[in-house]
């Protein structure tokens, strides 16, 4: 839980109460956005009151028999009848600044704070007392970030021309769900991202299926062309390292970017797509092998660094051959021992770990922050050693919704374990995915199928329940940073 809603919690819930009532004369804890927050993150339902009659009526007819967390706002506590009042805490009179001691508290009353401009200062956590000038400021820090509600962000998010070529597209779209995922209010904007993903499949559709085999002199359009973008850009004793953070989308990729703009990296951003299915095992092997990735490949650590080094010491490389000895492979670290070396790949898979585990964009937001700060460190190192690098990913992610689960009949005729994920399908031959499809008719158009495979176009899941995950054709699962950081 944010630790900002554990001492809202706190403040205005008691030991053994059930409800509360608390004033609230500057109207934070009345604000939607603030109620949502609060009732996501830990069940405590903040219920404005104008009236002890009023209260009397909503605890006799709902809140009299529920288990529901309620802390009642009312202008007036004290007119509540004392049969009620002896049931609830009082949390007395509450403010926004109560919780923001080091900040100038005219300030941060007039600033009229959203609740994730709240949220940022005080997870800020300064240890001296800011002067009015110094909160001002910190306070404009936290507009530029959160200070639009939810309306607005969507506003912006339909307003924005959809040119899927250019990574501006995806760096507009990925700023506001950045800003919505942080306040956490993700799931009121869904909508919006669902008719902006359906202008995707039509892309994916029109588009998709050549760009494996498109050039990549100017860029990588996929990502089996990423090894050759490197070899075409560098000769062989240029100093390259390949970071491929598994599972990181580019909204993730936008805190990274910031953590590094706050060391004095310089970026250049761009995005390439993934390979679809966006699994791993194809994936991931597209851009190690430098080629169209096999269904039989085999996904493993050692798998990986033999593609990375048979990529650069293939004689076909002519004058850019490279001597095994020249390259390395790291995998679940962007650590090395050894900065001599020529073409160096890293590989971090804590952040797909992280992806798997977390049950809300909102709790993969707090720890995408967390992972940041030390990744952006160890980038730092790399670039320091004298590399240029480049930052990409294998696949994205998404918050996908229950469909529900395959029985086994359905899973029979899947090619191997890594065919049956939470997006994907890929079955032994063509004629039996026709029969899954044959006997699931329902949801044919929201598939994505090609040869003997098909994946969520939409947000939907094969589980019984909502989770984060990969392996479908939504736009925050394929299109993913491509991103350079070039040597001093």
């Amino acid at each position: 839980m944010d630790e900002f809603i554990h001492r809202l919690e706190q403040r205005l819930t008691g030991e053994g109460k059930r409800l509360s009532i608390v004033r609230n004369p500057d109207g934070f804890l009345q604000r939607p956005d603030t109620q949502q927050a609060v009732l996501n993150a830990c069940g405590l339902l903040l219920l404005p009151i104008s009236s002890s009659l009023e209260l009397r009526v909503r605890y006799e007819l709902y809140d009299k028999n529920t288990r529901e967390r309620i802390c009642y706002i009312m202008d007036d506590p004290s007119s509540v009848l004392p049969d009620i009042k002896r049931l609830l805490y009082n949390a007395h009179t509450f403010s926004i600044p109560d919780l923001m001691p080091a900040c100038n508290e005219a300030e941060i009353r007039q600033a009229r704070l959203t609740f994730g401009m709240a949220s940022y200062i005080h997870n800020k956590k300064f240890v001296y007392n800011l002067s009015p000038v110094e909160t001002k400021e910190v306070i404009e820090e936290a507009k530029k970030r959160y200070g639009e509600d939810i309306n607005e962000l969507t506003t912006k998010l339909k307003s924005i021309p959809l040119k899927w070529e250019k990574v501006e597209t995806m760096d507009s779209i990925c700023h506001i769900l950045l800003k919505a995922i942080s306040q956490g209010v993700y799931d009121k904007m869904e909508s919006a991202v669902e008719i902006i993903n359906e202008d995707f499949q039509q892309y994916i559709a029109e588009k998709y299926f050549a760009l494996s085999s498109s050039s990549h002199i100017v860029k990588p359009k996929t990502v089996n062309k990423i090894l050759p973008h490197l070899a075409y850009k560098h000769n062989r004793t240029e100093k390259v390292a390949l970071v491929v953070i598994d599972g990181m989308t580019f909204w993730q990729y936008l805190i990274l970017e910031q953590k590094l703009t706050g060391l004095g990296i310089k970026t250049k951003k761009d995005a390439t797509m993934a390979w679809i299915p966006s699994i791993t095992k194809l994936s991931r092997q597209a851009i190690f092998r430098g080629n169209i990735p096999q269904q039989d490949y085999g996904q493993t650590p050692i798998a990986e660094g033999r593609l990375w080094s048979e990529f650069w010491s293939n004689r076909y490389r002519g004058s850019k051959q490279m001597q095994p000895y020249e390259i390395a492979y790291t995998h679940d670290s962007l650590l090395t021992d050894d900065n001599v070396l020529y073409k160096q790949a890293f590989v971090d898979v804590s952040l797909d770990r992280k992806m798997h585990s977390s049950s809300s964009n909102k709790d993969l937001y707090d720890l995408t922050e967390n992972w940041a700060e030390e990744a952006a460190e160890n980038i730092k190192l790399l670039h320091e050693q004298g590399y240029t690098i480049y930052i990409t990913a294998d696949h994205g992610n998404i918050m996908a919704h229950s469909w529900r689960s395959l029985n086994s009949q359905e899973r029979t005729f899947l090619y191997e374990k890594e065919s049956k994920g939470s997006r994907h399908l890929i079955y032994s031959n063509a004629t039996y995915l026709d029969n899954f499809i044959q006997n699931n008719p329902e949801i044919h158009k929201e598939l994505l199928v090609h040869d003997n495979w098909a994946v969520w176009k939409n947000s939907r899941c094969f589980k019984g329940k909502d989770e984060i995950t990969h392996g479908g054709s939504h736009f925050l699962e394929v299109i993913i940073p491509f991103v350079t950081i070039e040597k001093d």
